[in-house]
């Protein structure tokens, strides 16, 4: 326990704001950030506007616009089919080898947004109130477009580098990764590399544009679905029997609603917990600070006070919750069969049979049966100190110090879980400021990011690939 507080207090405080103004070390190479900003606009644009909703993906139509950038700076690169109109773009920008290259990664298929009722068209950023509004801003086209705009700043700059910086467009992240997986499979030493950038974290800003903290992601839950399904006898609805299947998984889920898997405090948690509680205050910051100082044992009203705020409970725990159910035929027939979806989160380390025995148990009911959806994957957390954390903590020293780096476990899986598995680090640090209101928007309605928000952006994740792999 002692380390992780040593590390929490050693990791350096930084912001990557437009709303404050400090003196910054000039950035080496001397980037023109305000033209690079109004580049990576323009590409973020054509990204948005190339319609990659998932399914089906159609990513081969934002690989296009991306290899043409590419092309035009004279960096080569690669572009592979996983799947028929579905593509991935591999770029390298070559290092002397005395280190193990970085990779900065991105997705470019991104949610449909049918049936939600934006107040602008999608598939177009539209500028308005101070934001930019458009499908996968947030997830994950302005960390996709921010990355392409920073090798291309390294490749105008020619900073001699130690470690190649490789920039990977995959497809398919929202629904499985295929993308990433095929490279990991069929080319895994073209996004090889000692650590990795990718979204799942971030700068946090405050309701008044100032940053509160970052979010350092250096573990994710795993996902995992089960269905349950009942079956019961038929016959006209007249005459009600006993058995009958939708009551019998009505049961079912309400004694999994009422269950709380234990809770344990992994050493991201215990790290989150002790920065915010130096951040937050009353009972829930008593509470956080208690449970990153408690030993096996955890103290019994911390833990109940963490309990009543989801967002914290949802840290400490594995969590399962029903979001489907399907059965009957007509008004007035009895069901023959009725199923359910349970949407599992759990916690590094617990593996899906684990929790299918416990979830059994709590059923407690033979006649209901289980399926386990086929395994989403899952990885080790990725070290809390090392050169991507420290890269990322001087690159935000040089611009506004004050606002601390908090250790991070994403509720949610990105493809992160791929690279660990395979002994890779990989961090969660999307460049792109935001609130937590707008970071709730992703897959949403109204998806948005601030207009401003690029260039500080695009200027920090060059400082921070720029502390991983220049030469000393």
């Amino acid at each position: 326990m002692k380390r992780f507080a040593v590390l929490v207090l050693a990791l350096v405080a930084f912001a990557c704001s437009s709303h404050r103004v400090a003196a910054r070390v000039p950035a080496p190479g001397n980037p023109d950030f305000a033209a690079a900003s109004r580049s990576t606009r323009k590409l973020l644009d054509a990204l948005v506007a190339a319609d990659t909703r998932n399914p089906p993906g159609n990513e081969a139509r934002a690989v296009a616009i991306g290899a043409q950038r590419l092309e035009k700076a004279g960096i080569p690169f690669e572009i592979t089919e996983f799947a028929p109109g579905r593509q991935n773009l591999v770029a390298r920008l070559r290092g002397d080898g005395s280190a193990e290259p970085v990779l900065l990664l991105a997705h470019i298929d991104v949610v449909g947004a049918q049936g939600q009722g934006w107040s602008v068209p999608p598939h177009q950023v539209t500028e308005t109130g101070g934001y930019l509004y458009g499908r996968g801003v947030v997830d994950d086209l302005g960390m996709a477009a921010v990355e392409l705009e920073v090798l291309l700043l390294l490749q105008k700059a020619r900073i001699p580098l130690a470690r190649d910086v490789i920039l990977a467009w995959t497809g398919d992240e929202e629904s499985g990764g295929a993308g990433l997986e095929w490279l990991l499979e069929n080319d895994p030493d073209s996004v090889r590399a000692g650590v990795a950038l990718n979204e799942g974290g971030g700068l946090v800003l405050d309701d008044d544009g100032r940053p509160a903290r970052l979010e350092l992601q250096t573990a994710e839950k795993t996902y995992q679905d089960f269905t349950l399904t009942t079956y019961g006898p038929t016959g006209h609805s007249s005459v009600p029997l006993g058995d009958n299947a939708i009551y019998r998984i009505s049961r079912a889920l309400t004694r999994v609603g009422r269950h709380r898997f234990p809770a344990r405090v992994l050493p991201v948690t215990r790290a989150n917990f002790a920065a915010r509680a130096r951040l937050e205050k009353g009972p829930l910051a008593e509470a956080m600070g208690a449970l990153a100082a408690a030993g096996k044992e955890l103290p019994y009203d911390a833990l109940t006070a963490a309990d009543r705020d989801p967002l914290l409970s949802a840290n400490l725990r594995t969590t399962c919750v029903a979001t489907e159910i399907r059965g009957g035929t007509r008004a007035n027939a009895l069901p023959a069969e009725v199923s359910a979806t349970l949407n599992c989160r759990l916690l590094p380390g617990e593996t899906a049979a684990e929790i299918e025995n416990q979830l059994v148990r709590v059923v407690n009911d033979p006649e209901v049966e289980f399926e386990a959806s086929e395994d989403f994957g899952s990885a080790p957390a990725s070290p809390l100190d090392g050169p991507g954390p420290t890269a990322i903590a001087a690159a935000l020293e040089e611009m506004f110090p004050g606002t601390p780096v908090v250790p991070f476990m994403s509720r949610g899986a990105t493809d992160s879980r791929f690279l660990r598995s395979r002994g890779i680090p990989a961090y969660g640090i999307d460049p792109i400021a935001l609130t937590e209101e707008d970071r709730r928007r992703a897959h949403g309605i109204d998806e948005r990011i601030p207009a401003d928000g690029l260039e500080p952006a695009v200027e920090f994740l060059y400082r921070v690939i720029v502390h991983l792999a220049a030469k000393p």
